[in-house]
């Protein structure tokens, strides 16, 4: 049977860093790689799953005690009060991302987003049948965001702008100033920005884009718990935005995403300010330790309080994921990202047990020419 598969799908072969497969680590001693948080765990997770009653698994989910958890948490931010009309669940911010592009993205519609850059969201704008075009974050500028070129190539025919904040894979923070500044030239020529913060809980949080939701209305900001607070495997996520891009979304989603037990333990969690204050504490004291000037390695742009990092070997022809794995440390190979290859890989930061071997395999490493 031939399948009438839509074109724009027919025509890809996606590439994906996600791994799959319970073996995938059988070789590994130290987990690097995959964008999830082993630093630290807070009591309140715990706390909230010792405390579920298994019954709420019965019904479908429909507790919203979770978005008023969310919207407490962001009062402490914002002068303008988030509220249920500017929230919407999701499994994961991976959801929010697709369901996103669901609702804005008709054949040729162009996107605006950057290079390296989290992959699968650019991957999904071409299988929606979009064009995703991409600003080039230089080597020669470490890799940096620099908000006067972004901001350059906005034109009227795009739809939508994708940031992630910090991002994926170099982890740097783009400056909330930067932030607005993009948002202002977008809003002068009617183009959404989609703010991407997957590791946004890993920066203070006022310098989230969630704070500028109330001020624009060109804005839409997607959050996940799976990656700062430990919960990748609950698939929980949401999105703040204007009340207006809500009502609209209503059209495409279901009163169900996320579900009873993920909603229960993520309104426990968001509100640990003190845990999120240790967990970025702990990544930069690893930082410190790991990130210097080094003879053949090079580390990106990247925030002390990220749990990530961009770490590339001069010689592009070192498969630098395959020389970690020769030390059981598994990484994110960059060869999946655009503008840079298999001699980048995204680090992640373990537990701290761990840094006497991170730091004598970063030795390792980059003695070899």
């Amino acid at each position: 049977m031939e399948y009438r598969i839509k074109k724009s799908i027919a025509s890809q072969i996606k590439e994906t860093y996600a791994i799959e497969g319970e073996d995938a680590f059988n070789n590994i001693d130290i987990d690097c790689a995959e964008g999830i948080n082993i630093v630290s765990f807070s009591d309140a997770a715990i706390d909230a799953f010792n405390s579920i009653d298994y019954t709420i698994m019965k019904d479908y989910p429909h507790s919203l005690t979770v978005k008023k958890a969310i919207a407490d948490f962001w009062k402490k931010y914002t002068d303008t009060k988030i509220n249920d009309d500017n929230i919407v669940l999701c499994d994961g911010s991976i959801a929010a991302l697709f369901l996103i592009n669901k609702l804005f993205i008709e054949n040729g519609d162009k996107v605006l987003g950057l290079a390296p850059q989290f992959p699968e969201y650019g991957t999904d704008v071409e299988m929606v049948g979009g064009v995703f075009d991409t600003y080039t974050l230089k080597p020669e500028n470490n890799y940096k965001f620099i908000a006067d070129e972004f901001i350059d190539m906005i034109t009227e025919d795009l739809k939508l702008i994708y940031l992630d904040n910090p991002n994926n894979p170099t982890g740097q923070i783009i400056p909330i100033e930067d932030i607005e500044k993009v948002l202002k030239a977008a809003y002068d020529k009617n183009v959404v920005v989609l703010v991407d913060e997957a590791y946004g809980d890993y920066m203070d949080s006022k310098n989230s884009a969630v704070t500028l939701v109330p001020k624009y209305e060109n804005l839409i900001v997607t959050k996940t718990f799976s990656k700062a607070y430990g919960l990748a495997g609950l698939r929980g996520g949401y999105i703040v935005q204007n009340e207006n891009l809500t009502k609209a979304m209503k059209n495409i989603n279901t009163p169900y995403e996320m579900t009873s037990v993920t909603r229960a333990v993520a309104a426990k969690v968001v509100g640990d300010y003190d845990f999120l204050v240790e967990m970025r504490k702990a990544n930069a004291e690893m930082k410190s330790k790991i990130v210097k000037d080094y003879k053949n390695l090079s580390i990106s742009e990247n925030g002390d309080t990220v749990s990530i990092m961009m770490v590339t070997h001069k010689n592009k022809d070192i498969d630098l994921e395959k020389e970690f794995a020769k030390l059981k440390i598994g990484v994110i190979s960059c060869a999946s990202f655009k503008s840079v290859g298999k001699n980048s890989i995204r680090f992640r930061f373990p537990s701290p047990k761990y840094l006497p071997r991170l730091i004598e395999a970063f030795e390792i490493i980059d003695n070899i020419e």
